[in-house]
């Protein structure tokens, strides 16, 4: 009876409860009463048999009614009110079982699914100077649970590979915090004489669409893109030293598929190797008109301007800061945004070491370019973790860097092809 009364999982004022109850309980003392009634009868008059059948069936009667009143004031109750915690601690004092009070038991939640990260190699294609590239892929636990995630390419610099970039920059801790997957190519192999590992920026055979170190790297997003639920409208590229310098090159040659991309340490796009500082010679730069023609002439047809975040240290020696104001100056030039005076600027000191946050673009929410430039600190990766090329006591540039892709809009359907990876398909890495 009492299980029945509560059953319905509600709060009601407990007044009601207590006239519900003393009812039942009026009820129940009827009944016993009846049945000490019965039993007098029965042992006075054992012989009075048809009245003794009458009575019974009066108290079966009585209870049966008794039964089916709770039963549609309960179901009177659930539909009145809203369930609440507090009516399970009642049941339990009432004596009712989860089971008799139409409690299903709480399913436990299944743990989320870990991290993923897999090596594979890209197949060298019939381009020029296409060549076999190994990369590192790392896919969040958010991944698999049916939407497209956003894809990141981080691009290491010269005298590192790919798990050095991964190791300094944390981009995956970012990617399992906020859902993104993040892909590492390496260099592999390259021709003719170069710094150990280093991308080849200012070769024209290899940052022009179609051919080269540009063209595998794009050929891998696909390639990620076609096995995984990629976003395509959401593909962001960045880089270090030689790999920024890469990022800006492929940010240029496929300008209609890539939703942004931010340099660190980097150079404009075309430069020349006498940009960076070896054993005290170079640091000589292309003027702001020359590079922003060549953009201009390397862009795909009806290109959109590309939001870029540009992120430097004044303290440089291998590539001086020169090399981050060129490259935002022509890259305003390139795309028609002032870069003289931004419309926001901040400031601020963290562990240590000073920056400055600068956007350029007019006043919307996003700047189509920013510029974070940092003091003291020298070439390399910044508030990352410990490692080769890395100043882990400054800003979090990982951060700053998903924060600007995460603001960005969305490149339109009409310009970005399907994904239809399933996530099977990660069986298939090697």
């Amino acid at each position: 009876m009492r299980s029945g009364l509560l059953q319905s999982g509600t709060c009601f004022p407990i007044f009601a409860c207590l006239l519900v109850l003393q009812s039942g309980l009026y009820c129940c003392d009827a009944a016993n009463t009846l049945d000490v009634t019965v039993a007098s009868q029965s042992r006075s008059q054992v012989s009075q048999a048809p009245e003794n059948s009458r009575l019974t069936r009066l108290r079966r009667q009585i209870a049966d009614t008794y039964q089916a009143v709770l039963g549609k004031v309960s179901q009177r109750l659930s539909r009145l009110v809203m369930p609440c915690p507090g009516c399970t601690a009642l049941r339990r004092w009432f004596g009712a079982s989860p089971r008799d009070a139409g409690i299903q038991p709480v399913a436990r939640r299944p743990a989320a699914a870990p991290s993923q990260d897999l090596i594979r190699y890209f197949a060298r294609r019939d381009y020029a100077r296409s060549r076999r590239r190994r990369y590192a892929l790392h896919l969040p636990p958010q991944y698999g649970r049916g939407q497209e995630l956003p894809l990141v390419m981080v691009l290491h610099g010269c005298r590192q590979d790919e798990q050095d970039i991964r190791q300094i920059s944390g981009f995956d801790d970012i990617a399992d915090q906020e859902g993104f997957v993040v892909v590492y190519p390496f260099v592999t192999s390259y021709a003719g004489l170069r710094t150990r590992n280093c991308w080849g920026w200012w070769q024209r055979h290899e940052i022009e669409a179609g051919a080269g170190e540009v063209e595998d790297l794009w050929q891998i997003i696909n390639e990620v893109a076609e096995k995984y639920r990629i976003d395509r409208r959401r593909i962001h590229v960045t880089g270090l030293s030689s790999g920024a310098g890469m990022a800006a090159a492929l940010l240029v040659a496929h300008a209609d598929r890539i939703a942004s991309g931010a340099v660190v340490a980097g150079v404009p796009y075309g430069e020349t190797a006498r940009a960076v500082n070896l054993w005290s010679f170079g640091g000589r730069f292309k003027p702001v008109d020359v590079v922003a023609s060549a953009m201009q002439r390397a862009l795909p047809p009806g290109a959109r301007a590309m939001p870029l975040l540009v992120v430097h240290s004044d303290a440089d020696e291998t590539v001086n800061i020169r090399a981050a104001h060129n490259l935002r100056d022509s890259w305003g030039r390139c795309f028609g945004v002032d870069t003289v005076q931004p419309w926001l600027r901040t400031n601020g000191v963290t562990l240590g070491t000073p920056w400055v946050h600068s956007r350029y673009g007019g006043s919307a929410p996003n700047g189509l370019i920013e510029t974070l430039f940092l003091e003291g600190k020298g070439h390399g990766w910044y508030g990352g973790n410990s490692g080769s090329y890395s100043y882990p006591e400054a800003p979090d540039v990982s951060r700053w860097i998903w924060d600007f892709f995460h603001r960005q809009p969305s490149l339109p359907v009409t310009t970005v092809g399907p994904s239809a990876a399933e996530p099977s398909s990660v069986a298939a890495a090697v």
